[in-house]
């Protein structure tokens, strides 16, 4: 990176997105064998997802119409189907978490290596996720849980306001207003844990000490941090929403033919590969950005020196604590 860690406060809603393609396309070749094998895999189970999913519920509610079918069976096979429906999520959710946090680990390690000044070797990089994934795996246990308390508490708020007012003009406000409230809240969310993320990886915290800590560096970029987090999920929702005219039901909704819902398949992956790589050095720009905004240290031989921690090169009983100013390290 070209800038030092004064000029990084300074950075702004903009400025994060230039550092962040500017980082991927200096470094291409490291950024380009990290897609290959742990981004594309990633790409490849997401998009497997969507189709498998959209076939496995067409079978169900296919079964759950033949109602001239023996009640018995028809129930014996719907159960079997529903098993596989859901053996299948249960799959996919493991393999999804697990190429999300060696992505995870393997882009964060890449952009502090380069900030930090360090040689860059592929090797290196893949050699860091068995030191890191036992960490990067509890928080990602301390989001999800966040996430699923989140949905559960915006379904009870909506589900209280219907039953309550109905179906009434003042319901569909009110309905308005807390699914406003929700996106709001979901942004912030999201920022804290991306920043929670990168905390894991930089850090000697993990899990809630690690979401605490990104909640902390949030204060004072939460609007810019909340923009972004607003531009990134706004172009993924957007993306989705042309894979599925285009790609899924092109056929039906449009009539294409088969070659272009497949050329823009392929380009909807492409998008999407290029979008789980850019959200990562993204969160970790916003890190860096953040830090500096702190004023916490994190100057380059401390952060050299914890990232060669992991390479077993820091010496016996040496342990740098990013945020801590130089005399306070132990």
């Amino acid at each position: 990176m070209d800038r030092s860690l004064e000029d990084m406060k300074f950075i702004g809603f903009f400025g994060i997105f230039k550092q962040s393609f500017k980082t991927i396309f200096s470094w291409k070749k490291i950024f380009a064998q990290i897609i290959l094998t742990l981004i594309l895999p990633l790409t490849i189970i997401f998009l497997a997802h969507i189709e498998i999913s959209r076939y496995l519920f067409w079978k169900l509610e296919r079964n759950s119409l033949l109602l001239d079918t023996d009640s018995y069976y028809r129930l014996h096979v719907s159960a079997i189907e529903w098993l596989y429906y859901v053996l299948f999520k249960i799959a996919y959710f493991i393999l999804l978490t697990v190429f999300s946090l060696l992505s995870t680990a393997a882009v964060v390690f890449t952009i502090a290596s380069i900030y930090s000044d360090r040689e860059i070797v592929f090797q290196n990089v893949m050699k860091i996720i068995p030191k890191v994934w036992k960490r990067l795996l509890v928080t990602f246990v301390f989001i999800y849980l966040a996430f699923f308390i989140y949905d559960i508490i915006g379904e009870v708020a909506l589900v209280i306001t219907r039953s309550i007012f109905h179906y009434s003009t003042l319901s569909l406000l009110l309905t308005l207003i807390i699914r406003i409230l929700y996106v709001i809240g979901f942004l912030y969310m999201t920022l804290v844990c991306e920043l929670g993320s990168v905390v894991t990886v930089l850090e000697n915290s993990h899990g809630y000490r690690a979401l605490r800590k990104g909640k902390d560096l949030a204060n004072g970029k939460k609007k810019v941090g909340m923009g972004i987090a607003f531009v990134l999920y706004g172009f993924l929702e957007g993306l989705l929403v042309v894979y599925q005219w285009f790609v899924e039901y092109g056929g039906v909704n449009f009539n294409l033919a088969m070659v272009w819902r497949v050329m823009i398949g392929i380009l909807c992956g492409f998008l999407l590969l290029m979008f789980l790589l850019l959200i990562v050095v993204i969160q970790t720009v916003l890190y860096l950005v953040c830090k500096s905004h702190h004023g916490e240290a994190i100057d380059k031989l401390s952060l050299s020196t914890f990232l060669g921690a992991y390479m077993g090169q820091t010496v016996a009983g040496e342990e740098v604590q990013l945020g801590r100013p130089p005399h306070q390290q132990v």
